[in-house]
């Protein structure tokens, strides 16, 4: 990369932190003035890049401008709530927020992490229970809020939204903020989960293979509900949840196929996952029987096929 590319690549991520300046002031003081907004970023944002960076939202729809008067000079200025931009970086901000309070919680309650011996089966089953709580329930709710939005960004945008330019906005928007989520997760796996095992106990997970180890089944948020219960962290673990699932309200017919497969009376993007939950548990047999049927049947279709035919 040239010096120039860099250059570049630096002004275009502090234009961007200058813009969340902006729209973080503008979302917590609706109805303000140009010159309240100038005095509240004066510290990160100069006068002038305000004024140009409000014609940018003003363009893009983010932001409306309403006059006291129709030929006032002074005006109020407030985020555009309905636009898809402001929704989702509220949406992504709030989720972020929140799957960081459950790191720290999960911190809180983590007792110094003792991995015991892989010698047996009983040291193995402890080590498992410890590492599927500390591990890999942050882990899966990442995996599933990457899930959701790949769906929303491969799948539902292009629907909805004809404009190439507002689409890679979302894009950029929804993918720099679960950067963020990652970075926070990372940390936490790198400097206290390995740190917190006092003993020392060779555990070097693969990490591609954690990766795809769960499956994106509603079940894992019952099991993880009950885990986070018994640790007195349940309330963070929901919240969190009730955010990503609202996120999620155009893609639950991809993530969650069961209710149309299965006849659930659940509709999508209305009802909550507690309700999903609670439908899938009392319909649980008939969706096993039906699932293993599905598999049996698969299963012999490809013994039926010789490997060679497709070479």
């Amino acid at each position: 990369m040239t010096r120039k590319n860099v250059a570049n690549e630096l002004l275009d991520i502090n234009d961007k932190s200058r813009k969340e300046d902006i729209i973080n002031f503008l979302r917590n003081n609706p109805g303000c003035s140009k010159e309240e907004l100038v005095r509240g970023v004066k510290n990160t944002v100069s006068k002038k890049t305000v004024i140009k960076i409000l014609k940018e939202l003003e363009k893009e729809e983010q932001i409306k401008i309403e006059k006291e008067k129709p030929n006032s000079r002074s005006y109020k200025l407030f985020l555009c709530s309905e636009n898809r931009l402001i929704v989702l970086d509220k949406q992504i901000r709030d989720i972020n927020g929140d799957f960081r309070k459950l790191l720290e919680k999960i911190e809180v309650v983590m007792p110094e992490l003792t991995l015991l011996p892989f010698t047996n089966k009983k040291n193995r089953d402890t080590n498992l229970r410890m590492i599927l709580f500390y591990e890999q329930l942050p882990l899966f709710i990442l995996k599933y809020l990457m899930q959701c939005l790949l769906l929303k960004s491969i799948i539902v945008w292009p629907k909805f939204i004809h404009k190439e330019e507002v689409r890679n906005k979302l894009n950029s928007l929804v993918f720099s903020e679960v950067s963020k989520i990652i970075s926070d997760y990372s940390n936490y796996y790198n400097n206290k989960l390995t740190k917190n095992n006092i003993h020392q106990v060779n555990y070097k997970p693969n990490i591609s293979d954690e990766l795809i180890k769960l499956e994106n089944n509603i079940l894992y948020f019952a099991f993880f509900l009950l885990i986070c219960k018994k640790k007195g962290i349940a309330k963070e673990f929901e919240n969190l949840v009730d955010k990503i699932w609202l996120i999620n309200s155009d893609v639950q017919m991809y993530l969650h196929p069961e209710a149309i497969r299965y006849n659930l009376s659940y509709e999508y993007g209305k009802d909550d996952w507690r309700k999903y939950l609670k439908l899938y548990k009392q319909h649980i047999i008939r969706i096993d029987k039906l699932e293993n049927d599905k598999k049996y049947k698969l299963s012999n279709f490809i013994s039926d096929l010789n490997i060679r035919d497709f070479f």
